[in-house]
């Protein structure tokens, strides 16, 4: 089989010294303070083969995330510009879906033929965190995409009890390639979901509910903002074409950041008086820029406010406890999309019309495209970008 694997050199940068974990198997928990001179490429590997509880699915589609395209880049002493769980070489890719084509003798629930998706978050369901429910904090973690080998390619195996039947998007999107297209895009909308409704614990329906970022996943918490009953959700983003499409999937008020600082305004400006100074009951934050948003959301929390953070960003953030302990509101931590019945949820809602990452889909490209694809995503106006690795 072909894929686009992520190689790079074991090097510990100067002055980190890598945890037990990271040493016992060559992983880093934080790509940049290890990996050396990474580069991608596509290559063969021999197709897997399914372990007694695992599937083999053959890739129908795989989403490209903003953490793939941090792959490309180095920092300014070479290291990988990546601040996540990785173990290399692997092929990366990790919001894919697929066909079954093979299933190892103690899988029950799928056969050859069904239409899959995996959660990417593999947890072990044995470590303290994993006890208290909390699947994507777990301290053995595996990921599909970034520790383990993932859409990318035209195979992967998955274990049964991460997969998800998906075979009901083929009525949803009249087509099994479109479903299998809708199927990728699972993953960021359950990331979303994750935050909002899990880490934070939700909002009452008639909520105001601000997104800063517009793109895969702000997208998808656009969608989930509404279908879940907000009054009014507010999108913040600089890039025009973005905010057309936040408009496309259900924003009711489009703010463009470049345009509110030209004005001598602030988005904390613009949430006050989009609800006539009432504020907004739930921020979700999806972009790499939390250090300039944050400052900026604290000052417009509407009475028991929430702050989802759900967007990486290396920097420190400025932050003022007054503004929560005034307003009573809280910042909410969010990584990953496992456990809770997220996934189940979110394919509910597609099947169900409430929502369609379907509209998101930019365009598809080969895995002989997919450097390109790469580059395209990384400069992308909002809309998702796939690779088909078998097309």
């Amino acid at each position: 089989m072909r894929g686009l694997q992520l190689c790079g050199t074991w090097k510990p940068r100067r002055g980190y010294t890598p945890t037990q974990r990271e040493i016992e198997d060559k992983r880093a928990l934080c790509g940049k303070n290890i990996w050396y001179a990474p580069k991608i490429e596509v290559t063969e590997l021999p197709t897997p083969e399914p372990a007694d509880d695992e599937v083999l699915m053959e890739v129908g589609a795989c989403g490209i995330c903003g953490s793939d395209t941090c792959f490309l880049d180095t920092d300014e002493e070479g290291y990988l510009d990546y601040v996540g769980h990785t173990r290399l070489p692997v092929i990366f890719g990790h919001e894919f879906s697929g066909r079954v084509v093979a299933a190892g003798k103690r899988v029950t629930r799928f056969k050859e033929g069904d239409l899959v998706t995996a959660e990417t978050m593999n947890w072990c369901g044995k470590c303290m965190p994993c006890r208290k429910g909390m699947f994507n904090q777990c301290e053995n973690l595996e990921e599909i995409g970034f520790s383990l080998n993932g859409g990318f390619g035209q195979y992967l195996t998955a274990k049964e009890k991460y997969c998800l039947d998906i075979n009901q998007f083929k009525e949803v999107y009249g087509s099994e390639e479109k479903a299998l297209e809708a199927g990728a895009l699972i993953e960021p909308t359950a990331v979303a979901y994750n935050g909002m409704f899990i880490r934070s614990g939700g909002f009452l329906p008639g909520s105001y509910v601000a997104v800063f970022g517009a793109g895969p996943i702000g997208l998808s918490a656009v969608q989930l903002a509404k279908a879940a009953g907000a009054a009014k959700v507010i999108v913040f983003e600089y890039s025009a074409p973005r905010l057309e499409l936040a408009a496309k999937v259900g924003a009711t008020d489009l703010c463009s950041l470049a345009h509110i600082a030209s004005q001598g305004g602030t988005p904390a400006d613009a949430m006050r008086e989009l609800t006539d100074g009432k504020g907004v009951h739930m921020a979700v934050e999806c972009t790499a820029f939390c250090n300039k948003n944050i400052p900026y959301i604290q000052q417009a929390l509407a009475v028991g406010g929430k702050v989802v953070q759900i967007g990486h960003h290396a920097g420190r953030t400025e932050m003022f406890g007054q503004y929560f302990q005034k307003s009573g509101s809280a910042l909410y931590g969010s990584n990953g999309s496992s456990g809770h019945g997220i996934w189940e949820n979110v394919i509910r809602l597609i099947a169900s019309g409430r929502i369609d990452p379907g509209k998101l889909v930019e365009k598809c490209f080969t895995l002989d495209e997919a450097a390109e694809g790469l580059r395209e995503a990384k400069n992308g106006t909002g809309g998702k970008y796939l690779i088909t690795p078998n097309r």
